[in-house]
């Protein structure tokens, strides 16, 4: 742990890095195996933790059968409190499966099995697995597997169709954005159609109800659009559906206000909308390093790398490139970036995944910075000289490091190459350790080859420059060169081919090889005969000829200033070009990019035609014959339709049917010849390795030989042994000695001579940098009594705060109070209403009672009426 905070540039100051390494240091003087078992106790521990957290993932996949079989409430509680202990108890970094471990490949089948049809999407337990399913994402390589071999995106995309409940669609959205960073998708899947849609609904979704728009619903549409970006980012197939699918115009114009996101998916589809001004891509790349600034803060490798990939593939856009060589802020932007590094750095990341995300988050920085100095050559707006030593500081911290070293060492290059040369060749020549510590490291068994090559380049580098062009010659003997080259000589010259000598072996031995060439151009009598030997070997010749036809442009560049040497065998090395490419029968690897590139470029031309000179015309055409189809149908006219519509309307549908059953079986054909090809090469590969096991079988037999040979050398190795003393005697008497030694006095006066013109500039800065102290001492005591005072004004704010504070709760206090009488009054005033309404209708029915008695009491008095009437009438009337 000590070790790696070292590597990666934290303080000194830590007490715990620096107990660690004192203690390493002690037990390095008193015992030199204490390494050694530090690193065992270290593995011991993780292969116990690896088995606890097997043991859970045994537990879940027991109690998914469980439930499978049973689908009782009992089995499910288990099952979901399998489910909270791995997400708990186990390291992300544990879900990282091995090409050999069975058991983490059945997890991820068992979680996706239960996930896509065992479980309900209400239920808990379903979103249990998709909480697990995200902190196991949080390891690059598990998160690797869960999108490439488990495929998991179209499970999450169809229970994201399904969800509708706002926080977990969020969730759901958060996880397939961060799947999706760098996903590469090579052909139309079934799912994409409804995601895009899906995704797409999102986004307008937010526009279609402006006056009613939430956070929540904002928020939605940032990560639709961000995982849209994501899918249609290097992926034709995808970004091909999305033109056909959508209309860009209105879909342009919606994602306007969404600032980096909406640069990004423009930058996108720039072929198909208005060409992004150079002051809106002035802006993106502020946005960008604002964003990747964010990254920096958590260690977000996926959404860095998206980034960084946009930036660096500039040279795709031509708006872009532009921009970037007129943008004048890169030293600004880049130092807020080495400000938030440091500053991340002050914190101690005791996990490993973490430390790792770190490392990959530095390979990415140190990419984009080197590509940054490649864009200043020969441009006055961009210069990195003002942060140049920051740089380096930088660095230098990481030149060690596992996963980012070869992209720090590759900066530091750059740096030499393009940045203010004198400063870094001054600052290497002061403190050369690092540099010393590179060169030891290159001929070690356990540096990899892609280290090793990128060492030597910088050592090219420092060769041509003169004020470490001794230290480089210092440090470098004979027996260098032959431990950079062992393992391309050690190959037999009838066993050379792209199998036993891998491309980063021939990058090493091609490097090493114009090394040692460089070498000989300033002492020729110590390494031209070295050079021409090696140059007449077959291992070297075939080694040359890979790189020849590497396609690389250094690795070719290399070999080409390899073959400037006036031994160089020209004949040999074109004979093994012609057998490799005869061999190689012209795969289609290096054209490869070319055929994507031209691809990409062809997109934009087919839409354009498809779109604008046939869509317009055609889609005017048959929005007309249904809209004409449509109105007889609802008048109930159709038998007066004109048949020729009717046949015009179905002839344009069987055109696009044929056109899209000619396009799947164009695909088909592809995927068959591909699977043609694929079969052909398992065939080769399984007959070069029934070669390489009838190989191996004759080198055990010519082992056992070769031991019993071995035994009668070593008797006459003793006697050889005093031989070889009385001529190492003899040798040491001869002139090449002295001649060798009195070019070492002569370096060495030289090297004197330097020194003591060194000494004199290191005294005059002596005496500047005294005169800087005073006015330093002299300013600190300024800043003292300001801090001071910046200390009282502090407190006095503090006892402000927490005064508002105080206030803040009571006010808190009393407005929940408030809010509790507010929903009593709310409870008691859904009680009048209905009471009210209940009265009303009470009130009614008395109404009409009302009514009905009024109308009898009118009908009984025309009644009484009538009678009293007959009554009259039926009188007998007086005799007058």
């Amino acid at each position: 742990m000590s070790a790696h905070r070292k590597d990666s540039g934290y303080p000194t100051t830590n007490s715990n890095g620096s107990s660690s390494s004192s203690t390493n240091n002690n037990n390095n003087n008193q015992n030199g195996d204490s390494p050694t078992m530090q690193t065992m106790v270290q593995q011991q521990q993780q292969d116990a933790a690896f088995a606890q957290s097997m043991g859970y993932v045994r537990e879940f996949r027991s109690q998914a059968a469980a439930y499978h079989q049973l689908k009782t409430e009992e089995c499910l509680v288990h099952l979901q409190r399998s489910i909270a202990l791995l997400g708990t108890k186990v390291a992300p970094h544990c879900y990282a499966a091995g090409p050999g471990n069975v058991e983490l490949s059945k997890f991820f089948v068992e979680l996706h099995a239960l996930m896509s049809s065992s479980l309900d999407d209400d239920g808990d337990a379903l979103w249990a697995c998709v909480s697990l399913l995200q902190h196991c994402s949080r390891n690059l390589d598990a998160r690797q597997n869960i999108v490439q071999k488990y495929c998991f995106v179209p499970l999450l995309s169809n229970l994201l169709k399904r969800t509708t409940r706002p926080e977990r669609v969020q969730r759901l959205l958060l996880l397939l954005q961060d799947l999706t960073y760098g996903i590469r998708i090579s052909w139309e899947e079934p799912y994409l159609v409804v995601l895009l849609e899906h995704l797409v609904d999102l986004v307008h979704s937010v526009e279609e109800c402006d006056a009613n728009t939430t956070d929540v619903d904002s928020s939605h549409a940032q990560l639709a659009l961000s995982i849209l970006i994501n899918l249609c980012y290097k992926n034709f197939v995808v970004l091909f559906l999305f033109l056909r699918s959508v209309n860009i115009s209105n879909f342009s114009r919606r994602i306007q206000n969404y600032g980096l996101l909406a640069y990004k998916m423009l930058i996108i589809l720039t072929e198909d909308v208005h060409a992004l001004e150079q002051r809106e891509l002035h802006t993106f790349l502020r946005t960008a390093f604002a964003g990747m600034e964010d990254c920096l803060k958590q260690w977000h490798v996926p959404q860095l790398r998206h980034i960084v990939d946009i930036l660096l593939d500039a040279q795709c856009h031509p708006g872009l490139h532009r921009a970037m060589l007129t943008h004048t802020h890169f030293c600004e932007d880049i130092e807020k970036l080495l400000n938030q590094i440091e500053a991340r750095q002050q914190m101690d990341d005791a996990n490993e995944d973490a430390r790792k995300h770190q490392q990959y988050c530095m390979q990415l920085i140190f990419q984009l910075i080197g590509y940054v100095l490649e864009l200043s050559q020969n441009n006055e707006c961009i210069s990195l000289d003002a942060i140049m030593t920051r740089l380096y500081e930088l660095v230098c911290n990481w030149l060690d490091s596992e996963l980012c070293g070869v992209s720090a060492i590759e900066l530091l290059t750059s740096l030499l190459r393009l940045g203010k040369r004198a400063a870094i060749t001054q600052l290497i020549a002061r403190e050369p350790a690092q540099i010393v510590e590179l060169i030891n490291s290159a001929v070690r068994h356990n540096t990899k080859p892609a280290q090793v090559t990128a060492t030597l380049r910088l050592l090219l580098t420092l060769l041509n420059e003169s004020k470490t062009e001794k230290l480089v010659l210092s440090k470098i003997s004979d027996s260098y060169f032959d431990k950079i080259l062992s393992a391309t000589l050690s190959l037999l010259p009838q066993m050379l081919s792209a199998q036993t000598l891998a491309p980063t072996e021939v990058e090493k031995a091609i490097f090493g090889l114009l090394l040692l060439i460089n070498f000989a151009s300033i002492a020729k009598k110590a390494y031209f005969d070295k050079c021409c030997t090696l140059l007449e070997l077959p291992q070297l010749q075939y080694a040359l000829a890979r790189a020849m036809l590497s396609g690389n442009e250094q690795l070719v560049s290399a070999a080409l200033q390899i073959a400037q040497f006036e031994h160089f065998p020209k004949a040999a090395v074109a004979k093994y070009v012609s057998s490799i490419s005869d061999n190689s029968n012209a795969n289609a690897t290096p054209t490869s990019s070319n055929e994507h590139a031209d691809q990409w470029h062809n997109l934009s031309a087919i839409l354009k035609c498809h779109r604008t000179l046939i869509d317009k015309e055609m889609a005017q055409r048959v929005n007309a014959l249904i809209e004409s189809i449509g109105e007889t149908l609802r008048r109930n006219e159709l038998h007066s339709t004109p048949v020729s519509q009717v046949i015009e309307l179905y002839n344009h549908r069987i055109d696009s049917l044929n056109c899209a059953t000619h396009n799947l079986q164009q695909r088909l054909e592809q995927a068959s010849l591909q699977l043609s090809n694929i079969t052909q090469l398992t065939n080769v590969q399984n007959a070069e390795l029934e070669r390489f096991q009838t190989k191996n079988f004759e080198l055990l037999i010519s082992q056992e030989r070769l031991q019993t040979q071995c035994k009668d050398l070593k008797t006459q190795a003793t006697r050889l042994k005093e031989n070889l003393s009385n001529l190492l005697k003899s040798m040491a008497e001869t002139s090449e000695q002295l001649q060798t030694n009195e070019r070492r006095l002569a370096v060495k006066q030289s090297e004197i001579a330097g020194l003591q013109k060194d000494c004199e500039e290191l005294r005059n800065n002596l005496s500047v940098k005294s005169e800087e102290l005073s006015k330093l001492e002299a300013l600190r005591k300024e800043n003292t009594t300001r801090i001071e005072k910046l200390k009282e004004s502090v407190n006095a704010y503090e006892l402000n705060i927490k005064d508002k504070l105080r206030t803040i709760e009571e006010r808190s206090t009393e407005l929940a109070k408030t809010h509790k009488a507010l929903e009593e009054q709310r409870e008691a005033r859904k009680k009048f209403e209905d009471l009210v309404s209940v009265l009303e209708t009470q009130l009614q029915e008395k109404k009409e009672q009302i009514e009905n008695l009024e109308s009898e009491q009118r009908e009984m008095e025309d009644v009484r009426k009538n009678i009293l009437s007959l009554m009259e009438s039926k009188k007998p009337r007086r005799k007058q």
